[in-house]
């Protein structure tokens, strides 16, 4: 098997650590090929890394669990992040126009910038959702083409300890795992099984309960 035929994700959980393997079919449908885990609870605890070495020892072995299962190497995997270590932070971004102006697609992608930019003491940025904008008085997901000389963005800021992260990034390169990207466990797990509706209703609130609100 191509290495390019299938996709490799790893979540450090603290109870235990999984790699899964699997493949996407044209229809959506996703075909798990291979599955390893380890226990992780004397190490990790509550999405936070204590002893980088055994972490980096257990993610060997669930690659080589893995490859056994595909009879292929592994290349990149992706890295689920979740636990007590995330929480969330709120944050408004605000545009003053000199006159009245049709909002653009680059507007909104330096507004999110500069979101991404704000310092926050010891903590990381590792996800951002973007809640609604706001222009004149009304409040729409998609202000793109839309008139006016002023707009806020109001953000949902997923963030970590830097160490967090770092940790992650270490046991992974001692392991010789390349990080392809990192995912938020709790959000991909919304949008796996949440409709766009029940999303903007917070009916993911508690799908997202692992992730302490401020």
């Amino acid at each position: 098997m191509a290495a390019t035929d299938f996709i490799v994700a790893i979540e450090l959980g603290s109870s235990k650590i999984t790699g899964i393997a699997g493949k996407k079919h044209a229809d959506g449908s996703i075909q798990v090929l291979a599955l390893a885990s380890e226990n992780s609870s004397d190490f990790i605890r509550k999405g936070v890394i204590y002893n980088l070495d055994k972490t980096a020892q257990s993610l060997t072995s669930i690659i080589k669990k893995l490859e056994s299962t595909l009879k292929a190497s592994i290349g990149k995997v992706y890295v689920g992040i979740g636990g007590q270590s995330l929480r969330t932070i709120r944050n408004t971004e605000v545009r003053h126009l000199e006159e009245e102006t049709k909002i653009s697609q680059e507007l909104i992608d330096s507004i999110m910038d500069s979101n991404r930019e704000v310092p926050i003491i010891d903590q990381e940025i590792l996800e951002v959702a973007p809640q609604e904008y706001k222009v004149g008085i009304n409040l729409l997901a998609d202000p793109v083409g839309v008139p006016s000389d002023h707009i806020e963005g109001r953000f949902l800021n997923i963030i970590a300890r830097s160490s967090v992260k770092q940790n992650i990034d270490k046991c992974f390169k001692q392991a010789g795992i390349e990080i392809a990207d990192y995912i938020i466990s709790p959000l991909a797990l919304a949008n796996a099984v949440l409709t766009n509706s029940e999303k903007l209703r917070a009916a993911c609130s508690s799908t997202l309960a692992q992730i302490r609100l401020p």
